[in-house]
């Protein structure tokens, strides 16, 4: 099983006066908090305990979201609600 998305809890973008979940996608485009593109895309995205990076210890409570520009941005479990598929 991995994941294919992560969608906000309590966080999100505003559109029009109206507060929408921020989502994160495996193969899409990365946005900011104001809807505007990052040009990256997303390539995978991992739970904290199965990030194999090198010498980082496990991190538990968070998402691994890798980027197509090589980085790999943190974000906390408890403020995001994952998708998971086979």
């Amino acid at each position: 099983m991995k994941i294919v998305s992560l969608q906000s809890v309590g966080l999100g973008t505003i559109f029009s006066g109206i507060n929408e979940p921020y989502t994160i996608k495996v193969g899409e485009n990365l946005y900011d908090g104001r809807g505007y593109s990052l040009d990256v895309t997303v390539t995978k995205i991992e739970f904290g305990f199965e990030y194999q990076g090198t010498g980082l210890p496990a991190q538990p409570d968070t998402y691994f979201v890798h980027t197509s520009d090589g980085h790999v941005r943190v974000l906390p479990e408890d403020k995001y609600i994952a998708e998971w598929s086979e």
